[in-house]
């Protein structure tokens, strides 16, 4: 929360103290409907002016011998602490968004490339700003940019040819009616490289193709395929699509056709609630809702799992009103994310359960 106070001109408006950032314009007037949105993909594209290798981020970055430190910030992690989940798979990079059109613009990167510097920043500001003595940690009171060389370089968080984002998508999941709720996933630290700790959205997780093979990046670039295999993932217990096998058959498989003909029946309406920034590590979330109507939701989550590979899942779901919505705001246990995805569904809750 405190790294958020180092952007007070980018604060989502009516949101504080969340640890969420965003640009005017990277937020639209009202939630997108999906399928309006415009997705272009570039497969050569310039590559980012930092990388998390440049000398500003040495100090954070752990020795590898007695005299030489690791080159980039995923080594580190890689050789000492590293989360079951960490792997170099591809990812679709954003590189410009237009809510006028409105379209999203992206390349591709490696999910590491986005660690070296998202770890680095927050390492750095830890460093700074917290310190242990006797065993308690300490706060610094106010935040400062001052020795933070690495964020500096960095400049502007919303320079999209200055570093590479890695979109994530998050999607908070209503379950519509005359009683609508919400259901949110505690992130197990041991098991995930980001979030670790936190209530996040259900489902989430990075924009990348099911399988590195042409055919089914072409396939997977599209924000509703990410939402619905995380669906598969997180809430059914379908293996990882972890980028090594054979195009998915969305056409053929379960529950990938029942969602197909769901959202095709009105039965479930997406929206695009804009983009928002972590201050801490100036990752990127794509911040989406699903209104699913009860008997659809029922019938598809009727066999949902209580714990994944990430986390687990609340035994009951949220009633998505306004004393809910506080109380969890409330806790400081939400991610920047969730926290952001809540409170943009509540203002503009008349247009999504409409």
């Amino acid at each position: 929360m405190l790294a958020e106070s180092l952007y007070r001109d980018h604060r989502v408006p009516g949101l504080k103290n969340t640890g969420v950032i965003s640009a005017p314009s990277w937020i639209p007037a009202e939630p997108v409907p999906l399928d309006e949105i415009m997705l272009t993909l570039d497969s050569v594209v310039a590559e980012p002016t930092i990388t998390g290798e440049e000398p500003e981020s040495a100090l954070v970055r752990p020795l590898a011998t007695i005299d030489a430190r690791y080159r980039r910030y995923h080594d580190a992690i890689r050789d000492l602490a590293a989360p079951r989940l960490f792997e170099n798979r591809l990812c679709f990079r954003l590189l410009e968004l237009d809510w006028a059109q409105p379209g999203m613009h992206f390349g591709q990167m490696g999910f590491f490339d986005a660690v070296d510097t998202n770890e680095a920043l927050a390492h750095e500001f830890a460093a700074h700003h917290l310190s242990i003595d006797s065993d308690r940690e300490t706060v610094m009171p106010r935040a400062s940019m001052r020795r933070l060389t690495f964020r500096k370089l960095i400049a502007d968080p919303f320079d999209l040819g200055r570093r590479p984002l890695m979109g994530a998508i998050g999607t908070l999941t209503i379950r519509g009616g005359d009683s609508p709720s919400v259901v949110l996933h505690q992130r197990d630290s041991a098991s995930v490289s980001g979030g670790g700790g936190m209530a996040h959205l259900l489902p989430a997780g990075i924009f990348q193709p099911s399988s590195v093979i042409p055919a089914a990046i072409a396939a997977d670039f599209s924000i509703w395929r990410n939402i619905q295999r995380e669906y598969a993932e997180e809430l059914l217990g379908h293996d990882e699509y972890d980028g090594s096998g054979k195009p998915i058959r969305y056409d053929e498989l379960e529950p990938f056709t029942t969602m197909d003909e769901a959202l095709r029946d009105g039965h479930i309406r997406l929206f695009c609630l804009g983009v928002t920034l972590d201050a801490l590590t100036l990752a990127g979330d794509i911040l989406t809702v699903a209104v699913i109507a009860p008997d659809t939701y029922d019938a598809l989550f009727a066999n949902a799992v209580e714990t994944n590979s990430e986390g687990s899942m609340p035994a009951r779901a949220f009633p998505f009103e306004e004393n809910t919505l506080m109380w969890l705001s409330e806790s400081k246990r939400l991610s920047p994310g969730a926290a952001a995805a809540l409170h943009l569904a509540w203002s503009n809750r008349k247009v999504l359960l409409a």
